[in-house]
């Protein structure tokens, strides 16, 4: 099995050698909004150095999650620690890792495109969009999706699957009250000029769109409880009322699909 510092330096890698054949590609074929003159050398620098600002993110997630596991360590310690901590801890990390150094990437091509004040309020942009209703979709396909197949599956075998009920809870409260937010700032024309926010904005003053995404977070929350409350207790009860959830999330997920395309 790789050790944690394998696993850690893999995951800082892949995302870096996937832009780098992004942006060689770019550079020998541009597209009509990048040209070769923006390969220059400040572009490169601000690579350079968000990367290692990236790298810092990373020790620092990595470290809390040591930490959270009951190590005790100072910073400096950290790739001693990597050798000798059991590669499931970090392995179940690795996506986090990957998605971290892959927005380092989005904030790159950015800048590269856009120049570094309209390629950052890009990248925060982009940042707050998949982390409300990105964020949001992505919970409810799986539910409709994969929690129905596994709800399925336990009905008819009486296998006990595993299900990440807190977090599905957890996640769509966080995206719903984030919605909730920004619904109240749409109320307020000053709200527009926040350049990072509008994406979001233009999303919010759409009432019947704002209303379906509130939904999916209220249905997301709601089939979070009930497998946090209710399956423990009463396994079977607890299996139908999700799996009406799950089937109940995936028209209104496509009315939400279709709503989002046509802005």
């Amino acid at each position: 099995m790789k050790s944690g510092k394998r696993l850690v330096i893999e995951a800082v890698t892949a995302p870096l050698v996937i832009w780098a054949f992004i942006w060689a590609w770019f550079y020998i074929n541009p597209p009509h909004d990048i040209s070769r003159d923006n390969f220059n050398t400040s572009w490169l620098l601000i690579t350079v150095v968000s990367y290692f600002i990236t790298l810092v993110i990373v020790a620092l997630f990595v470290g809390r999650l040591l930490k959270k596991a009951g190590y005790r360590f100072e910073f400096r310690e950290l790739p001693r620690v990597l050798n000798e901590v059991d590669p499931k801890i970090i392995g179940d990390s690795t996506r986090d890792i990957f998605n971290i150094v892959a927005m380092w990437g989005v904030f790159s091509t950015a800048v590269l495109a856009f120049g570094v004040k309209k390629g950052t309020i890009f990248t925060v942009a982009v940042y707050l969009v998949l982390s409300s209703i990105g964020l949001l979709l992505m919970i409810s396909m799986l539910i409709s999706v994969l929690g129905t197949a596994l709800i399925l599956y336990e009905l008819l075998t009486g296998r006990r699957l595993s299900h990440s009920f807190e977090k599905a809870l957890l996640l769509s409260l966080l995206s719903g009250a984030f919605l909730v937010l920004v619904r109240l700032m749409s109320g307020y024309p000053w709200a527009f000029n926040i350049t990072v926010v509008r994406p979001l904005l233009k999303v919010c003053t759409d009432n019947y769109l704002c209303k379906n995404l509130l939904l999916l977070s209220a249905l997301n929350a709601l089939y979070g409880i009930i497998g946090i409350l209710i399956l423990p207790k009463r396994r079977r009860l607890g299996l139908l009322l999700l799996l009406i959830i799950a089937l109940a999330i995936a028209p209104l997920l496509v009315k939400v699909f279709i709503q989002l395309h046509s802005l």
